[in-house]
């Protein structure tokens, strides 16, 4: 069960709750197992770079670069979940850094044996009300061309985007500004 209040709770698709809330500096090892549950596709698609037989210190102390985010310069969340072999279990995290006035990178990962059951649509939408609110109304990502999951996220998300292809990198920019919010006012 939940420790700290929740920013949103939602049932996935399989009927999971899964709850919310702000990622906090005394987050680290959420992130580190969030990481620990990804596998090396996963990782490739979501750091745009190879990180298999990563040395655990190397995860902790990016986990806790990661679990610092300055509220001026953006925000970042975490899912969770009870499992059966794990309760309170990280399954997702996001967040936008601010990259110039009103820009803003971000970036969404679930765990594997967290996908295709909503969680990362319900992050992707929860996101960009929380940039809206923040004066963002513009998100850019740089995602893996063949990174399948995240092309089909968007196209969900109904959101209006264009590519610009740099090989196996495109770069993502989204208008969050022009489309209405499409789900309940977070």
């Amino acid at each position: 069960m939940l420790t700290r209040p929740s920013a949103l709770t939602f049932r996935t698709e399989t009927g999971l709750e899964v709850y919310i809330r702000p990622l906090t500096p005394e987050d680290a090892p959420y992130l580190a197992d969030l990481f620990g549950h990804m596998g090396a596709e996963s990782r490739y698609m979501r750091f745009n770079q190879a990180l298999s037989h990563v040395d655990p210190e190397t995860v902790q102390a990016g986990a806790q670069q990661l679990a610092r985010v300055n509220p001026d310069e953006g925000a970042a969340w975490l899912a969770f979940a009870d499992l059966p072999d794990q309760p309170h279990a990280p399954l997702a995290g996001a967040r936008f850094i601010c990259t110039a006035p009103g820009i803003a990178e971000a970036s969404v990962a679930v765990r594997d044996d967290a996908q295709r059951q909503g969680i990362g649509s319900m992050l992707l939408e929860f996101l960009v009300q929380q940039a809206r609110k923040a004066g963002i109304h513009t998100l850019t990502a740089v995602i893996q061309h063949s990174n399948g999951g995240i092309w089909q996220l968007l196209k969900k998300s109904g959101l209006p985007y264009q590519r610009r292809s740099d090989g196996v990198l495109v770069e993502v920019t989204i208008d969050i500004a022009a489309q209405p919010a499409s789900a309940a006012d977070f």
